[in-house]
């Protein structure tokens, strides 16, 4: 690795900066995309079902009653919804009588909303990684930790062989410094010598 080192400091000295240019990947070692996606589908079924209850709990109170079981093709046509409307970033669809959604019905349609755009954004992150993979020549299989933190223990070795050939070259430098000292001494001296003898001869 220490010869790596040395020849991207010879032709590419940006690329030893590499830690500084990607300081997110020690964080992202520690962020499992797949665990992300089984969360969030997890929760989208508990949503699932708190929506379900709202919307119960919502016909209940503005009925006075529990829901027909089965409602007939006229009374379909009375809850047909006709326009929508946007609150709170929210669409909310209005029928042919006005209704009035409960708390817990906006809060649910808010968290659906919030949560199909959790998935898009899950996606978009899985796309994303998988081209990572593809660039790095990965296996397209290799988790999102795996791959960061094969990449955190390349920067960390890499970065390590950095000082140590930094240590060699700061010590072959001051070596060759002390060498070029006793070398210029060494030839004052020899010049001093030859200075006295040409002058003990002239005498």
């Amino acid at each position: 690795l220490q010869y790596l080192v040395k020849s991207v400091k010879a032709n590419e000295p940006d690329l030893l900066k590499v830690h500084d240019e990607m300081p997110s990947i020690v964080p992202a070692e520690n962020v499992i995309t797949e665990s992300l996606v089984s969360e969030l589908k997890e929760l989208n079924d508990q949503l699932t079902n708190v929506k379900g209850t709202a919307e119960a709990d919502g016909r209940r109170k503005r009925h006075g009653k529990d829901p027909e079981p089965n409602e007939s093709a006229l009374d379909k046509l009375r809850h047909q919804k006709t326009k929508i409307k946007d609150i709170e970033g929210v669409h909310m669809y209005n029928q042919t009588a006005p209704v009035e959604l409960t708390a817990m019905e906006k809060f649910a349609l808010y968290a659906e909303k919030r949560t199909k755009e959790a998935f898009a954004r899950i996606d978009e992150v899985q796309e994303n990684f998988k081209g990572v993979l593809s660039y790095f020549g990965e296996d397209p299989s290799m988790t999102s930790s795996d791959f960061f933190g094969t990449l955190n223990k390349f920067i960390a070795t890499f970065d390590s062989a950095l000082e140590v050939v930094k240590r060699i070259e700061a010590l072959k430098l001051a070596e060759e410094k002390k060498a070029a000292a006793q070398k210029a001494k060494a030839k004052t001296k020899k010049a001093a010598k030859a200075a006295a003898a040409a002058k003990s001869l002239a005498g």
